[in-house]
């Protein structure tokens, strides 16, 4: 009986945590995820950025703070990045000045949204070290 107690804890915290709400990336973890690597991010069709099929474009995070993307609507976007607490922001040179973007975990993988309108910019799809794009 004491196992079975033990065991609808243990199912009761998970079900807790999996209603648990979405969690913003702090300066640090945004650090850490993006500097020096590619993220690659699916983006919904429809959007400015993903164009009429939408897919999947690859954003270089330079250790310099650099920044460039491979749009799915076929624009090539350098800038340069900043993290300020838990959002980071973009001065696109070809592009939108202080795009800012928040990346939240959630049940359903890594969110990145845009940090004011909070608003859906797409979701992350798989990170790779380096720039394997040569953006």
């Amino acid at each position: 009986m004491k196992k079975l107690m033990i065991a609808i804890g243990v199912l009761a915290g998970f079900a807790v945590a999996a209603q648990a709400a979405d969690t913003r990336m702090n300066a640090m973890q945004l650090d850490a995820l993006l500097t020096g690597n590619t993220v690659y991010l699916a983006i919904p069709a429809g959007t400015p950025a993903g164009g009429e099929k939408g897919g999947v474009a690859p954003v270089k995070y330079g250790s310099d703070g650099s920044v460039s993307a491979a749009l799915p609507n076929g624009l090539k976007l350098v800038g340069n990045y900043k993290i300020t607490g838990d959002s980071y922001c973009v001065d696109w040179d070809n592009g939108p000045k202080a795009s800012c973007t928040s990346i939240l975990k959630t049940p359903a993988g890594m969110m990145m949204v845009d940090a004011k309108k909070n608003e859906l910019r797409g979701q992350v799809d798989r990170i790779v070290p380096g720039n394997p794009e040569n953006l």
